[in-house]
């Protein structure tokens, strides 16, 4: 207390030229309308700011939130467009409102693209509805086959695989074709087996086949880059850069086919005939 009043009494004529600088503002922007309102205007200046600021590390720190909630939307739009549509009908009428297709949105926690045989890891597993053998997209195109599921995650068999076939076909003439990488680059595959008189441009566009059952068909697989030209002039080959880009890929989808036990069991008794 001696201190204080010791640090008044040397200082009395500074703090006292402060307090009426102070009271002089406060009368100047009280009494005059430009003054008070330059005032308020700084006021609210700063405020906001702050909570601008306030807001810009909020949403931040909801980026995971919304991303997950953009998935699960993006998720729930993809099983509404593939409704089974009757194309006979006038206006495409709906025939069945339940599609066979449903989409669990995913994120990648792991992945490579430099291996002849390369995995994606995504974080989810057995607990949410992943099985193997279910396939999985992007907003982009496909991306692999579930190969290992554990309770929370599953492994992903990429097209950047050497035992990855995929059945496509050639969008502009309905032409069959498997996909598959060649272990250089994993922004280009190839496709074999194209018969001469097959007149492919570059540019044209590769989708999913219906002789798929992983996939839903006319997903996007890629385009063409080039035709290669066989040396004997039988079947020629052609050069195709993926839609996905697997080096930047964050969020995915992992398809369900609700009808896949009862293709599968189809399938085996056909085998055993």
């Amino acid at each position: 207390m001696y201190n204080l009043i010791r640090f008044i009494q040397k200082h009395h004529f500074v703090l006292l030229f402060l307090v009426l600088e102070v009271l002089c503002i406060v009368m100047l922007t009280s009494t005059q309308s430009f003054h008070r309102q330059k005032r308020i205007n700084t006021t609210n200046d700063i405020v906001g700011r702050i909570y601008e600021t306030g807001n810009d590390i909020g949403d931040y720190f909801r980026l995971g939130k919304i991303n997950r909630e953009l998935a699960e939307e993006n998720a729930m739009l993809r099983r509404q467009l593939s409704v089974i549509t009757d194309t006979t009908q006038p206006y495409q009428e709906y025939v069945n409102k339940d599609t066979i297709y449903e989409f669990i949105p995913a994120r990648v926690v792991n992945s490579t693209v430099n291996r002849p045989n390369n995995y994606i890891l995504i974080d989810k597993g057995r607990l949410d509805g992943i099985e193997k053998d279910m396939g999985v997209i992007s907003t982009d195109g496909i991306v692999g086959i579930v190969a290992d599921v554990s309770q929370h995650y599953a492994s992903v068999m990429s097209l950047l695989h050497s035992y990855s076939t995929i059945s496509v076909r050639f969008k502009n003439n309905e032409h069959l074709a498997n996909l598959r990488w060649e272990t250089t680059n994993y922004r280009y595959g190839i496709i074999d087996d194209i018969p001469t008189h097959l007149l492919l441009q570059k540019g044209d566009t590769i989708v999913t086949s219906s002789y798929s059952y992983i996939f839903p068909e006319n997903l996007m697989a890629g385009t063409v880059m080039e035709l290669i030209p066989s040396p004997s002039g039988t079947l020629n080959k052609a050069k195709i850069q993926f839609s996905t880009d697997f080096s930047t890929l964050k969020n995915v989808y992992v398809i369900h086919h609700t009808n896949k036990a009862e293709l599968d069991s189809l399938l085996k008794n056909q085998a055993a005939l």
